[in-house]
This record gives structure tokens, C-alpha cells and sequence, in this order.
């Protein structure tokens, strides 16, 4: 049995077992979703903040493609919305490992004098967010102690992906092929979980430098900005998340400093990715490295520096092991650097049992 010296490595190897007790939960036999779904709203909002926002990203950009509903995220210290909307035609979903983050609160308390339809996915039954909810998922993920987020994040985002599939069942689509597709992703991760060697390689050599860019389209947006905030959090490296397609405008101009590049692979946009990728090499030749399943042609291991292969076709199963080599690339920069990296300088964190 693999023993961990520290609890966000712990955490991390965690994170199949959290997501297949979820399954089991919140799936019945005949692959019904349990939990209460709320009634269908013109436009979602996503609330939260840190990691849970990145959660709230992904999840908006899931209901567009995957609903289309009109949906967005919002940071929690950022949030407005004018009076003269239409609060009721609104669901407002607020993600929290604690249940107890001060500004999500506050904006839960705006918005729960102007509507009661509230959506909580906590890690924590019986918090402040979860009694003020009309409605409530709990995340499962057990006690999260080390500051930087990763089971929690995994068991929202399956949350929000279940959230998804049971609107679709409720509109009366057939969803046991999405069903299938998540009842295999515990086994997948598992598997990819072996391959913490090869992303401790890759850390070596990105902890050369003074700062990371991680690029990514969509849905792997949001996954850019988990992973720049993961190594900013734990390594203190200067890391920053662009979309792929913006960033040859005028963004790109940071690689006059020593830098690494990251690519998260969209399947939809490989020609952006690789028409980026070639101008990057050609005008300022940084380190590159990209993550990518399937899908992907060959040609990405043999235009950058080094490849991550995620062993799977499907987006969804994808963004779970994309995820989970981000956290492992931030932890082992962060002990490299022999960083404190359960408690990083200056950061605290609300758990809750």
C-alpha cells in the first residue's frame, strides 16, 4: 500500500474511491439520478470562489454545450447582477467545500431576499450555505485538510456533471451511455494515477522556470485556470491560465521571459492548438509540454518538448485525468522546491468535518 508524507498527495490518490462512492449515491440501478433537480431556469449562475469557481466555469460552459441554457460563472467577491432582472427565471447554484466561505455567503444572502431558487453543492451537510439552499448536493469527499483543493474539486465536478444528466432525464433524453461512460472513470483513474513519474519528470524541469503559461479552450479553460492556481498556490511559480486562441494576441509576448508553456489539448480546436504551438516555437522556443487524450494526432509528441497522453477518447472521462496530472504537476513542482505544501505561506482554509 502507497504511503503519503503529505495529505495534499494523499488527497489526490483519494480521489477515485471519493468519485465512485458518489456513483453509488447518487445513481440507482436503473440508472435514475436521486437527488432532488431543480426546475428548468432561462439562465444558470454559478457562484463561488478559488478552486469551486474554476468548478463554476466548467460547469457553465457544460450546460451550453450540453443543454443550451444561457449560463455563467461568477466570482463570489465579483458578483453582480442588476434588481431589474428576472431573479425567479434564474437558478443560482453556489459551490463551497465548506459551506461556510464568507463571500459566497454574503452573496447567497443577496440573492435569497430576491429568489429562493438556490442550488448549495457542499462538502459540508448542515453548513450556513447548505440550511439557506432549497436545494442540496453533497459533494461526499470527506475531510479536505490540505489548503490546496483536489478532492473536493473532483467530486463538485462530478456533481455538476450528474446536475447536467439529470435535467436531460428530466426532459425525458436517455442518458445511460453518459451513465456508463462515468461508472468507468474511477477504474481510469486508477490507472492514470501510475503515471506520477512521468509528471515528475515533466515538474523538474518546469520548476527551471520563472514563470508557466497553461493554455487551454472551452471547458479546458477552466481546467487552465484550476492548474495555474494549483502551482501559484503550493510552488508560488508564477503561473497564469489564457485561452488557446487568445493568446497569440499580445499575451504571448511574456515568453521573452524564461518560460514554460502548457497546452491542455481541446479536441475540437487541435488545428488552433497546433498552428499556436508551431508560431510559439518558431518566435521564442520555450519549453513546451501538452496534455492531451486520444483524439489527438501523433503530431503533438513530435512538435513540443514533452506529451501527456490521457488514455481516453471521451471529454468527459478526459477532464477528470487531465485534473488530476494539473494537481500532480503542482505538488511535485511545489516538492521540488521543498515548499511547505500542505500549508502554504499566507493561505488559510475553513474545514469542516
Amino acid at each position: 500500500m502507497k504511503t503519503f508524507k503529505y495529505t495534499m498527495e494523499k488527497e489526490i490518490f483519494e480521489q477515485p474511491q471519493i468519485i465512485s462512492n458518489l456513483l453509488n449515491t447518487y445513481i440507482s440501478k436503473d440508472n435514475k439520478i436521486t437527488f432532488d433537480i431543480p426546475e428548468k431556469a432561462q439562465k444558470i449562475c454559478f457562484v463561488a470562489s478559488g478552486s469551486s469557481y474554476h468548478c463554476g466555469v466548467i460547469a457553465a460552459e457544460m450546460m451550453k454545450t450540453s443543454l443550451g441554457l444561457d449560463a455563467e460563472a461568477f466570482y463570489s467577491g465579483e458578483f453582480y447582477m442588476s434588481d431589474k432582472a428576472n431573479w425567479e427565471k434564474r437558478l443560482f447554484v453556489f459551490i463551497s467545500q465548506s459551506g461556510e466561505t464568507s463571500d459566497t455567503l454574503k452573496v447567497l444572502n443577496y440573492v435569497k431576499e430576491r429568489t429562493d431558487n438556490i442550488l448549495c453543492i457542499s462538502n459540508t451537510e448542515n453548513s450556513t450555505i447548505w440550511n439557506l439552499s432549497k436545494y442540496k448536493i453533497h459533494t461526499m469527499a470527506g475531510r479536505e485538510e490540505s489548503i490546496a483543493s483536489t478532492k473536493a474539486l473532483s467530486a463538485q465536478m462530478l456533481c455538476v456533471i450528474l446536475l447536467i444528466l439529470g435535467v436531460k432525464q428530466k426532459l425525458g433524453e436517455d442518458i445511460t451511455k453518459e451513465i456508463a461512460i462515468l461508472r468507468g472513470i474511477p477504474e481510469f483513474l486508477e490507472k492514470e494515477l501510475l503515471a506520477e513519474n512521468k509528471i515528475e519528470e515533466i515538474s523538474k524541469k518546469l520548476v527551471e522556470f520563472d514563470s508557466i503559461e497553461i493554455l487551454g479552450s472551452r471547458i479546458f479553460y477552466g481546467l487552465a485556470k484550476e492548474g495555474a492556481l494549483k502551482i501559484k498556490e503550493t510552488s508560488y511559480i508564477n503561473t497564469t491560465a489564457y485561452p488557446t486562441g487568445e493568446f497569440m494576441h499580445g499575451h504571448v509576448a511574456i515568453l521573452n521571459r524564461k518560460s514554460a508553456v502548457m497546452v491542455l489539448v481541446d479536441k475540437i480546436n487541435h488545428g488552433i492548438c497546433i498552428k499556436n504551438i508551431e508560431k510559439i516555437k518558431q518566435s521564442y522556443s520555450p519549453y513546451i509540454v501538452t496534455f492531451a487524450d486520444l483524439n489527438a494526432p501523433k503530431y503533438f509528441e513530435e512538435l513540443v518538448n514533452d506529451h501527456i497522453a490521457i488514455n481516453t477518447r471521451d471529454e468527459m472521462t478526459s477532464i477528470f485525468g487531465m485534473l488530476i496530472f494539473l494537481q500532480l504537476t503542482a505538488f511535485n513542482c511545489a516538492k521540488l522546491l521543498n515548499r511547505n505544501i500542505d500549508k502554504p505561506t499566507g493561505l488559510s482554509k475553513v474545514v469542516k468535518a
